[in-house]
């Protein structure tokens, strides 16, 4: 049995089949971190202004700055960007989809499995390659059920989208 995060709001007795988020590829972004520390820190070194005997370079000392200063920018980019997905969930029930969105201001949306008209499943090329990312697109009955599950999304891009699909037709067919 898959684990829904914490503060997602359950029924009694309902089952969760699989929770996912939405894509971030934070791994690219570490290692550039990384590597405008790394090169920041050796062009330091290499300027001469670091205590090293030779030459001192104040080209090369500016230029370690802007590097150290890219790369701070570069890190505080990633922790706004991450903050609000790691709040982010989408799960899928024996009874419903649930969404989840916001960091400060936390709502959940749902949207029963028997009320499901049509599900699509779209995976764009090269994003599909990456994670199993896809776009699950829901349509239900009534005049404005694509508000309710997505919070005015009619589209949840997710990981894991392939097998979140195959999750919902099997949990559709078995009810």
């Amino acid at each position: 049995m898959a684990k829904a995060p914490g503060d997602v709001i359950l029924e009694p007795n309902e089952r969760v089949i699989l929770a996912t988020r939405p894509l971030f590829l934070w791994e690219p972004l570490a290692l550039l971190e990384i590597a405008l520390v790394v090169a920041s820190l050796y062009l330091y070194g290499r300027s001469g202004a670091g205590g090293g005997t030779g030459v001192r370079s104040p080209q090369l000392e500016w230029l370690s700055y802007l590097c150290l200063g890219v790369a701070a920018l570069l890190l505080l980019w990633i922790v706004v960007k991450w903050i609000p997905w790691s709040r982010t969930w989408f799960v899928l029930t024996d009874r419903r989809v649930i969404a989840t969105w916001g960091v400060l201001n936390r709502n959940q949306a749902a949207l029963l499995l028997d009320r499901i008209q049509d599900a699509s499943l779209t995976r764009p090329f090269p994003l599909s390659l990456i994670r199993d990312y896809g776009t699950l697109h829901l349509e239900s009955a009534g005049e404005h059920a694509q508000e309710r599950i997505s919070g005015g999304l009619d589209e949840l891009d997710m990981t894991r989208a392939t097998a979140f699909y195959r999750a919902l037709t099997d949990a559709q067919t078995k009810s």
